[in-house]
């Protein structure tokens, strides 16, 4: 099992749903706000479900 860099993770997510909000896609805004609020293991969840590689954010190998 790989260690993710939950903080870079976070960061990225927050960007991904920022940018589809400011696109006028505002259902994103819901997003955006629970990503800040999520454990690692949801984040991670989430990220899979949105099709985010979760290699780029391995640290440690």
């Amino acid at each position: 099992m790989a260690t993710i860099d939950v903080d870079a993770l976070r960061d990225y997510m927050q960007d991904y749903y920022g940018t589809a909000m400011m696109s006028g896609m505002w259902p994103a805004l819901g997003d955006l706000g629970a990503v800040s609020s999520m454990s690692g293991e949801e984040l991670c969840q989430l990220a899979e479900r949105e099709g985010v590689d979760l290699r780029r954010f391995v640290v440690g190998e």
